[in-house]
């Protein structure tokens, strides 16, 4: 799941208007943040593989500290407490915001089971993995995700109201080019150049290229 992921921000920011659009952006993908920084160093790992799926070419193969279902938790829960107590979150809200943390990061590995390959560990790596495996359909692939992230703008625009011509059109227009954006990464050749370290500098730079956008066009809207 990528642009999916997103969905759960919106809807929980639709439901939470003290909670930061642009925080919940970087939760909802916080354990792909810290997968893709780790395999550089081999603490996780994933290799590619053309077409291992309809619709990627990541074989995901060791990812239990970031993308396991009690590593999950476990992050949620570190985010819950820092949001809850330290003064720095503090500040960005209260208890309300800091439980919308916590389930934007719980969110991305129940979002993660529909569509991967059973490589979801529910513990450590060697305990069962689970994944129901949409990815092997590549247009099933793009309807879920497109339908989750126009569901949850819906919400966000339902809950919230647009200030001037910015604050009404802005993010429409942002998760347009988001649509367009993965279209372009999922149809794209595969590129026998890549590697999984150039993956996981560019997926980082993709996903705070996002979340920069999300913090500035929520400005706009109240």
């Amino acid at each position: 799941m990528f642009i999916g992921h997103y969905a759960a921000a919106f809807a929980l920011k639709s439901v939470e208007k003290k909670a930061s659009l642009g925080m919940l952006f970087i939760a909802v993908q916080l354990v792909d943040y810290l997968f893709f920084a780790f395999v550089p160093f081999g603490i996780e790992k994933f290799r590619l593989v053309e077409n291992y799926t309809a619709i990627n070419h990541f074989d995901l193969y060791f990812y239990p500290y970031t993308h396991g279902l009690l590593a999950s938790f476990l992050w949620a829960g570190l985010i819950y407490v820092m949001w809850a107590s330290l003064p720095i979150f503090k500040n960005m809200g209260n208890g309300r915001v800091a439980l919308a943390m916590a389930l934007a990061v719980l969110s991305h590995w129940f979002v993660d089971l529909i569509v991967h390959t059973p490589d979801l560990p529910l513990l450590g790596d060697n305990s069962p993995k689970v994944g129901l495996g949409l990815w092997h359909s590549f247009m099933g692939t793009i309807l879920l995700e497109v339908a989750l992230l126009i569901g949850g703008l819906l919400l966000y625009l339902r809950a919230t109201k647009g200030t001037a011509a910015m604050g009404k059109y802005a993010m429409i227009i942002f998760v347009v080019i988001m649509i367009c954006l993965y279209m372009m990464v999922v149809t794209a050749p595969f590129d026998p150049n890549a590697t999984a370290t150039t993956m996981s500098v560019t997926s980082i730079a993709v996903f705070s290229i996002f979340a920069a956008a999300a913090f500035w066009l929520d400005r706009y809207r109240t």
